[in-house]
């Protein structure tokens, strides 16, 4: 993932069918999903979601906390570490509360990106993890906002 740069479009496609399996798990019709608009909408929101955490990732550590790499490496990690999202699944299931199930289900995938700040960016886990729980916080309020004026 360091050096190739063809895995930047392994992991877009990591994300794309992470999403397509998310939304399956969490009660969307296979018969729903296969309507093209239906599923260029999906596939852009996770896009979305995937360039925007990447590059509010990439801003927190290497701007404010003074880290190393490019923004192309933090796509890859993000990418890589995108299917880790499919917890939020099974905690659905378990759970029956809608912020502990998101919280459930973001945590491995914080911690994955967090470990990947801190090999990339040669930050201290400390930073790496501050990085990555930002980019978080980043991502969720710019999509609430957006959800507020109804883009997404």
């Amino acid at each position: 993932m360091d050096f190739n740069d063809r895995a930047t479009g392994d992991a877009a496609i990591l994300v794309s069918i992470t999403q397509i399996l998310l939304v399956l798990g969490t009660g969307t019709s296979l018969i729903r999903l296969v309507n093209p608009l239906n599923l260029i909408s999906v596939l852009i929101s996770a896009l979305f979601f995937w360039v925007i955490y990447a590059g509010a990732a990439y801003v927190i550590s290497r701007y404010l906390l003074e880290g190393h790499g490019t923004y192309a490496i933090y796509l890859r990690i993000t990418g890589f570490a995108y299917p880790t999202l499919l917890l939020l699944i099974f905690a659905n299931i378990i759970l029956n509360s809608f912020p502990l199930i998101l919280l459930v289900g973001a945590a491995w995938f914080v911690v994955i990106v967090a470990n990947g700040i801190n090999y990339i960016a040669d930050l201290p886990i400390q930073k790496a993890f501050m990085a990555a729980i930002g980019a978080y916080v980043a991502i969720t309020i710019i999509q609430a906002i957006l959800t507020s004026i109804r883009i997404f």
